[in-house]
């Protein structure tokens, strides 16, 4: 699956014309995008606008399209690696977004939402992107639902949210599913 050509961020443009989404809201926010999603300047980046693959080698990918009206609710995917600035993430270790040792948040470069694990949604939408800190205002600060067990240095892992014990993110055709930790291919990672 190859994403149509992205806009630009709205940090980039912030008076940009309509953009169709495809969640709530059916056009972006350029406005409320950015301040739902801004940019960490005091973080800790243990790697910065890198790849995570899968064990098969496919990239976590996101489409800035596929969310709401502030960039968020935007599907985790999996798709053949292009390069695209869809596929970049930053690994964050230490920033106003985490306050947990041995963790770390993985940021969407072209739009700064976090990766989100949220077992309240249904199968196939649990793993999403969106606000740091978990307020989709961007007015949160933590949610440990966005906080992944990492060492520092690392860069094989299992991606398993801190808010579940003993669930990890495992590669689930073209999605992100959940499972309990079994340490399988599917469940592998690689940064970078």
């Amino acid at each position: 699956m190859r994403a149509p050509p992205f806009p630009l961020s709205p940090r980039q443009n912030a008076t940009a014309s309509s953009i169709a989404v495809q969640r709530a809201g059916g056009v972006l926010n350029p406005e409320a995008a950015a301040e739902a999603n801004p940019r960490d300047n005091t973080a800790t980046r243990a790697f910065s606008s890198t790849t995570i693959k899968s064990s098969d080698g496919r990239c976590l990918f996101i489409d800035p399209q596929a969310g709401d009206f502030r960039q968020n609710l935007i599907p985790v995917q999996l798709q053949d690696c292009d390069g695209s600035e869809g596929e970049k993430w930053d690994i964050i270790t230490k920033g106003e977004h985490i306050d947990q040792e041995d963790a770390m948040l993985a940021v969407s470069t072209v739009t700064q939402g976090c990766l989100n694990f949220d077992p309240r949604r249904k199968a196939g939408d649990q793993v999403i992107l969106f606000s740091c800190g978990g307020r989709a205002d961007g007015g949160g600060k933590v949610t440990d639902s966005q906080e992944f067990a990492f060492k520092d240095g690392e860069t094989t892992l299992q991606l398993s949210p801190l808010s579940e014990a003993e669930t990890c993110l495992v590669a689930d055709g073209a999605k992100l599913g959940s499972a309990g930790c079994s340490g399988g291919a599917g469940q592998t990672f690689t940064i970078g």
